[in-house]
């Protein structure tokens, strides 16, 4: 059975790919610039990280989703790019890119434990207070982590966008 007909099923799959890492990155990297807009100094003050929990959460699940694990839209990009390199009979790739989704699910985990190890320190509430007052990035974050974690349900949807746009 051969899923994927040609080479633009091929390249409808690899920007769905593409938009669903970078929506991470993108959501990752903006939760490190709220943490920052707090006047941190130096690279110690990471450590503080751990001290606030939607931080936290918020980055643990980005990570859960660029490493690939199931419920979330990482895993299904990276089924898709699997499958993909299985029915175009790439099977060297396969196995190279399978291996690399270890290594890179090994990488993340190791961060994510990191960032639940024990924290030293104690709360900044000025940090807090902050935080309290900028209901924007909770209300995007929100927003973008639902998309992260449901994205099952909007993979199609993606998918039909490309089509419609690239075709």
């Amino acid at each position: 059975m051969n899923l994927f007909n040609n080479s633009f099923d091929s390249v409808i799959i690899l920007y769905t790919y593409l938009l669903t890492y970078n929506l991470s990155l993108i959501v990752l990297f903006w939760t490190f610039h709220q943490f920052i807009m707090i006047n941190f100094k130096t690279i110690y003050s990471f450590n503080d990280l751990k001290l606030d929990f939607f931080f936290t959460t918020v980055i643990t699940l980005i990570l859960f989703s660029i490493a690939g694990v199931p419920p979330f839209i990482g895993f299904y990009s990276k089924l898709l790019i699997l499958l993909l390199l299985v029915n175009s009979n790439f099977f060297f790739f396969y196995i190279f890119f399978f291996g690399l989704l270890f290594f890179g699910l090994y990488f993340y985990i190791q961060n994510i434990r990191f960032l639940y190890s024990t924290a030293k320190g104690k709360i900044d509430y000025a940090h807090l207070e902050f935080m309290r007052k900028t209901s924007l990035y909770y209300m995007y974050s929100f927003f973008l982590l639902f998309v992260l974690i449901f994205g099952l349900i909007l993979m199609d949807d993606i998918i039909l966008y490309f089509y419609w746009l690239f075709s």
